[in-house]
């Protein structure tokens, strides 16, 4: 099937007009009031997002595409507004009480690329104006977003494309030079399968499993690689070049067949939304730019799209599937994030491309990852990761001990879909909370119980160990784990317990034990978040009918089945899909 140039940019530009005609809605009509007029009034959040400011980009490529002075109006009240964020040294605040600076990255890169494409628009005074405010947070980015600020690498990856940009706007070879040695940076943290690490700290730790910080399916594929790519295309640099478009190639590989990126096993999961990460950019502009060359990178940009269309709801971008039937406000940063890299795949230009398969919808067999100890499983229509990754970012962040953190059927898509395993608010400024909390709960699979008010659970296992193989006709993976704390502290006495799951192209079979000592309080809980998909027990007893829930990390409703284990500590489970 071919796609064509016209159509695909019909569809880019509704959704883009779509968004910003939404965050329009959403703007402070507050005149003479300078610390409200311009900004956004976050729906889910009930609070002005501090780089709302972004959203200058998309306002001003709309009102170029289009003519309308509403959309220049928008642009000019997000950049006074802006003066709000802006320090004395040159640095924007992430929020009104967030004393985070670094990410005057993304507001320059959006200044800029409004500035370039779009600068036209703008009388003298304005245009002056706006680059003078670029050039103040340039210096700022250029003395102290560098290798040894204390934060996860994107920082340094979008900043080898901001230096990139800035040092060709403001013809200043320091900033050009800074580019060269971020890139540089960025490049010897490539794992042996091309997937990119440091998005934790410390940026090149590594756990006693030998495993780096990844976030594959979040700020990998939407902050970084787009970034890192952007930077070696305007330093002219081809070594970085095939480098990076090596490794997003790899990420690709983790894009399942409805579009979604597969972070469940990521080290920032808990900003996990299934189409992306909360507050990063997205992937479609670098995307559909290499796809140029291999059609398989478009064909990843036009699936992701179509799911940002299948979460847009009024005009915003929801934080996950289900977030709107579940009755829950749209975050307005998923929205201005989200646009700025619609307004570049529209400046970039589009092409027509024959429509290719995804390296998901044709890999069967099994993988593993050891940057973050997961197999990966394929048989027919199934897809499924179990992890024992071992990388610390955060109480209660990604799951561990064996579980079964992704199950994915060509039918229904994700059945399970487990993201942090204990909903926190980690960053405050950049996560929202659901008022319905007695449904809120953890959506990943484990073996749990509770002991004197402490839970203790075998997914918290940063020890646990794995094996697998292929053998009478599935594949196979045995986990050995012990029932722990949220800081991977063991329980006194006999935790001890085991997973072994057998994936065929008709059913993925999850069978377990635990130890005598613990048989009578432990419970295997496993949130189904398909319809249609059927949970059979053939060891143990289910406990009850299975419960209503929702967790907003990454967005699904689910039904919670808990199985209890026989009188030898024994239970197992057999998931199909109508």
């Amino acid at each position: 099937m071919r796609i064509e140039k016209t159509r695909l940019e019909s569809e880019v530009f509704s959704l883009l007009r779509e968004w910003c005609d939404a965050l329009i809605r959403l703007q402070i009509d507050m005149p003479g009031n300078s610390d409200f007029d311009g900004a956004f009034l976050c729906p889910a959040c009930k609070v002005i997002h501090g780089r709302c400011h972004d959203a200058i980009y998309p306002m001003m490529c709309m009102a170029d595409r289009t003519g309308d002075d509403k959309y220049l109006t928008a642009a000019k009240k997000l950049f006074r507004w802006g003066e709000n964020m802006l320090c004395d040294d040159g640095g924007i605040y992430n929020d009104g009480q967030s004393t985070w600076n670094g990410i005057t990255v993304f507001n320059a890169v959006a200044l800029h690329d409004a500035l370039l494409h779009h600068g036209h628009l703008l009388d003298g005074w304005t245009r002056a104006a706006w680059e003078a405010r670029l050039q103040t947070m340039s210096d700022w980015l250029h003395t102290r977003l560098v290798v040894g600020m204390p934060t996860n690498i994107n920082y340094f990856a979008t900043n080898a494309c901001a230096m990139a940009l800035l040092g060709k706007y403001f013809h200043r070879a320091d900033y050009t030079e800074l580019a060269h040695s971020l890139l540089d940076y960025c490049l010897h943290h490539l794992t042996e399968n091309m997937l990119f690490f440091g998005e934790g700290k410390p940026i090149d730790g590594r756990t006693p499993k030998g495993c780096t910080a990844i976030d594959v399916g979040g700020y990998n594929v939407e902050e970084s690689l787009p970034s890192l790519c952007r930077a070696a295309m305007e330093l002219g640099d081809d070594k970085a070049l095939d480098a990076f478009k090596k490794s997003y190639r790899a990420h690709v590989e983790w894009m399942l067949p409805d579009g979604a990126w597969d972070n469940s096993v990521g080290t920032r999961t808990f900003k996990w939304t299934y189409w992306g990460s909360r507050t990063s950019d997205g992937c479609q502009e670098m995307l559909f730019r290499l796809g140029r060359e291999d059609p398989v990178f478009a064909e990843a940009a036009l699936r992701n799209l179509r799911l940002y269309e299948t979460c847009t709801h009024d005009g915003l971008l929801f934080g996950g599937r289900d977030y709107f039937r579940h009755g829950e406000r749209a975050c307005s940063h998923h929205t201005f994030c989200h646009a700025k890299v619609l307004a570049s795949v529209l400046d970039e230009g589009l092409y027509d491309f024959e429509r290719v398969p995804l390296p998901s919808d044709t890999f069967q067999g099994m993988r593993h990852y050891p940057e973050m100890d997961t197999w990966r499983l394929a048989a027919g229509p199934w897809r499924a990761d179990v992890t024992a990754y071992d990388f610390d970012y955060m109480t209660g962040g990604h799951a561990s001990g064996g579980a079964l953190s992704l199950l994915w059927h060509e039918k229904c898509g994700p059945v399970i879909a487990s993201a942090s395993v204990d909903y926190s608010m980690h960053e405050v400024h950049n996560q929202q909370l659901s008022l319905k909390k007695a449904e809120h709960r953890s959506v990943c699979p484990r073996i749990e119980l509770t002991r004197n008010g402490k839970r203790w659970g075998q997914h918290y296992d940063f020890g646990a160990t794995m094996t697998a193989c292929e053998a009478d006709g599935a594949l196979r993976v045995h986990a050995d784990a012990f029932l722990c704390d949220d800081r991977y502290h063991r329980m006194e006495g006999d935790g001890a317990c085991a997973l072994d799951y057998a994936l065929t192209e008709d059913a993925m079979r999850v069978a377990g034990r635990v130890s005598k000592e613990v048989k009578d309080e432990a419970e295997y809980i496993l949130p189904i978040v398909a319809e249609t998909a059927r949970v059979r027990v053939e060891k143990g007893a289910l406990k009850g009918e299975p419960e209503p829930m929702f967790n907003l990390n990454p967005g699904f409703m689910a039904k919670e089945y808990r199985v209890l284990p026989d009188e030898n500590g024994e239970f197992e489970v057999v998931i199909t899909v109508e």
